[in-house]
């Protein structure tokens, strides 16, 4: 049997190649997969709405502890699920209200294992990048169970006008607040401090489309 001995610049070009697949393959697979359908959101329950009030906060500390999925999926739809079949006009009804029902915000949904998209209407999560990312958004985010990036639609933004965007988002971010004081959750809403290029890269996101806030929730510390 003869053996190949490969050149310097051979064995550097095929380094090359093995660390580029090494790169792009978790991406590959993970969009490959079937989203997450979530389990039907839990609509009762939890603290009475003044009790939730007296209790929202602020807490940047987290246990890096995953959240189960039930719980994931009745924070997202109290973020920005579906409430009702339809408005009265067009576009479905929400959680949260958005300027003239635009519903121009997208949740991204940061998890240990990948990036995925809140798909509202369907109640899942659909891959968008493998691996643990939830460092991207803030160091201290690295162990909240899940960080949401508020990325807005500018093609739907009304009159054009990303405020009326950062508002809608404020809407949503509240809705998740609330959650977590019911819950007993940490939550912490912040910007990217000008790393949404950074985000927009790394979410893989098309033109058009600029992240703008994270919140990122998970059990407190022990």
């Amino acid at each position: 049997m003869r053996i190949r001995v490969l050149t310097p610049a051979q064995f550097a070009r095929m380094a090359v190649i093995v660390a580029i697949f090494a790169l792009i393959s978790p991406t590959v697979a993970l969009c490959q997969q079937s989203p997450i359908q979530l389990p039907a959101p839990q609509m009762t329950g939890g603290l009475p709405l003044m009790q939730a009030l007296a209790q929202r906060k602020t807490t940047r500390a987290f246990a890096d502890k995953p959240l189960p999925l039930q719980t994931l999926s009745n924070l997202l739809w109290a973020a920005f699920g579906v409430n009702r079949p339809h408005a009265q006009e067009s576009g479905l009804g929400r959680t949260a209200p958005s300027a003239l029902n635009r519903q121009e915000i997208e949740l991204y949904v940061m998890l240990a294992d990948g990036v995925y998209l809140y798909e509202a209407e369907q109640n899942r999560l659909r891959p968008v990048v493998a691996g643990d990312l939830r460092s991207k958004a803030n160091l201290a985010a690295s162990h909240a169970a899940a960080t949401i990036a508020y990325v807005a639609d500018i093609e739907h933004v009304a009159d054009g006008n990303l405020d009326f965007g950062r508002v809608d988002a404020g809407f949503i971010a509240q809705n998740v607040y609330l959650f977590a004081a019911s819950e007993g959750l940490n939550a912490w809403f912040y910007t990217f401090h000008g790393h949404e290029g950074d985000i927009a890269k790394a979410f893989l996101l098309p033109a058009g489309k600029k992240p703008i806030y994270a919140q990122s929730i998970g059990f407190p510390p022990q």
